[in-house]
């Protein structure tokens, strides 16, 4: 399984402090290595899911070679949607 960042994501996580950027890392590795993390399926979203790693989530959309992070952010900004 690969996970791939799309470039506006790159973007999103450089813009992090350096320790949150580690701790994001490191959920991604434990998620590629099949290992426990707190991860759902998004509702009404065909093959996206979010992954939560403490008061950060990881948006990620299934492809065919693994994953490919579409989205890195706080908590409170992941969720909003503009009308």
């Amino acid at each position: 399984m690969e996970i791939i960042f799309s470039n506006h994501s790159k973007k999103q996580l450089s813009n992090l402090d350096v320790r949150i950027q580690q701790k994001i890392i490191f959920t991604l590795e434990k998620f590629k290595n099949n290992q426990p993390v707190d991860i759902i399926k998004l509702k009404n979203k065909e093959d996206e899911f979010r992954i939560r790693t403490g008061n950060y989530r990881i948006q990620l959309h299934k492809i065919e070679e693994g994953f490919l992070v579409t989205k890195v952010g706080k908590r409170e900004n992941f969720y909003l949607v503009f009308l």
